[in-house]
């Protein structure tokens, strides 16, 4: 399965992250051409290319799954060609963290490859200045949730705490408002990513249970499953999207033990 757990089941370790680029806020992430607000700069790789291979081969080796944090779409084709010199991603499920840039092209590869793709939808919410770093020309590579679905792409939701909120709602609000009522400009060029309510959740269930390798464990309310759910005050199928956000967590049980509120 390409983890190592613990004897008491609360602890997996997959396998290992490895931070091979920057970020969008700071400029440090390596994008194929440079940034619109900084046209000197197109950001930089924390490694170089042979030093990741050799920890991906490794890692791959002993049966440990990778994260690569990729944000710059120049770094995400270099971690594309790393997966496709291991002879692919599915079979220990080697992902991309965030993959905040993407080309059509890399999507394309990211669905022929079976990589798996963790994305943090509030970053749409929090990066309202993206635009400025990678131009108007760009803005449809930016955070593109909906084409990676749609290419096929293995793709889970994260909050990237403490980064961004905990709070799962402010993720699946971003995911289905794209910025729409803080006015974010991206908006305006990628409406078309925007995901229903419904989609949102699975990709923050079901999606992120196949990135951990759990999609047989969590995730479902059916039996051989796990009883780890939560009770909310709303149902979020049924409220108005400005209203994600505000959804309250009521219980939650682990096991079908109730954790919160203590007893």
């Amino acid at each position: 399965m390409g983890c190592r757990e613990t004897g008491h089941g609360y602890l997996r370790i997959n396998g290992i992250k490895v931070i091979a680029d920057g970020s969008l806020g700071a400029r440090t992430a390596w994008l194929s051409r440079p940034y619109n607000d900084e046209p000197g700069n197109s950001g930089r790789l924390n490694y170089d290319k042979d030093t990741l291979l050799r920890i991906a081969r490794e890692s791959d080796e002993a049966g440990l799954q990778l994260a690569i944090h990729g944000i710059g779409d120049a770094t995400i084709d270099l971690i594309l060609g790393i997966y496709e010199g291991l002879g692919g991603a599915s079979r220990l499920r080697h992902r991309i963290e965030h993959a905040s840039v993407l080309r059509e092209d890399l999507i394309r590869r990211i669905g022929r490859l079976g990589a798996a793709v963790a994305v943090q939808p509030h970053f749409v919410v929090s990066d309202w200045w993206v635009i400025d770093r990678v131009g108007v020309e760009r803005a449809r590579y930016v955070y593109p949730f909906r084409t990676l679905v749609n290419a096929g792409a293995r793709v889970g939701f994260s909050t990237d705490a403490p980064v961004e909120p905990l709070n799962p709602f402010e993720t699946v609000y971003a995911a289905v408002t794209r910025g729409r009522y803080e006015n974010i400009e991206l908006l305006r060029y990628t409406e078309n990513e925007t995901l229903s309510v419904r989609e949102a959740l699975h990709l923050y269930t079901c999606g992120s249970a196949y990135l951990l390798h759990e999609e047989n464990h969590v995730c479902r309310l059916e039996p051989g499953y796990l009883a780890d759910f939560i009770v909310l005050d709303k149902d979020p199928l049924g409220v108005d999207d400005r209203e994600l956000r505000e959804m309250k967590v009521l219980e939650t049980y682990v096991g079908g033990v109730r954790v919160y509120p203590a007893d």
